[in-house]
Formats: C-alpha cells, sequence, structure tokens
C-alpha cells in the first residue's frame, strides 16, 4: 500500500484553512509546498522537482526539514507563465 503524503493526512477543513490562509495572507506571508500545492495547483512533486533542477518558485529553506515560498513569489511565477495558447 502506498503511503500517506502529508496532503492525504489533511482534512477537507484543513484544506480550505490553508488555501484561506494563503488568500488572506499579506504578500510576504511564508507557506509550505502543501499550502502553495492546494491554493494555485501545483503537484508536490512538481514543487519538489523545481527545487532541484531550478526553473521553479524561489524559496527558502530555514532548516534542513522546512521549505517556505513566499506569498508574492509564488504570485509572480503565475502571472510571469501566463499563455495565450498552447502553439
Amino acid at each position: 500500500m502506498a503511503r500517506l503524503t502529508k496532503l492525504d493526512r489533511l482534512s477537507v477543513e484543513e484544506k480550505k484553512a490553508l488555501v484561506e490562509d494563503f488568500r488572506n495572507s499579506p504578500d510576504d506571508g511564508l507557506f509550505t509546498p502543501e499550502a502553495v500545492s492546494l491554493a494555485c495547483g501545483f503537484s508536490i512533486s512538481w514543487l519538489q522537482k523545481k527545487r532541484c533542477e531550478g526553473g521553479g518558485i524561489p524559496f527558502s529553506k530555514p532548516t534542513v526539514r522546512t521549505i517556505l515560498y513566499k506569498k508574492q513569489d509564488v504570485l509572480d511565477y503565475v502571472n510571469n507563465h501566463r499563455m495565450l495558447h498552447t502553439a
């Protein structure tokens, strides 16, 4: 059986609270990959991959096990990657 991820272990109410916290926070608010994933639709694995390869959202790593994204960096990344078409 597959191991549950942090997102899988959150209740629906906890997920909604993370999204609301992201939406209502100031632009300099700091958020976990789980909150960014829920609020913006990025997968946790994509965020991990981009942290290793580069080209993703800027992040901070205050401790060995803690990853934080600044809300303004997330919004800037989303706005800078808008497309008019797929071709």
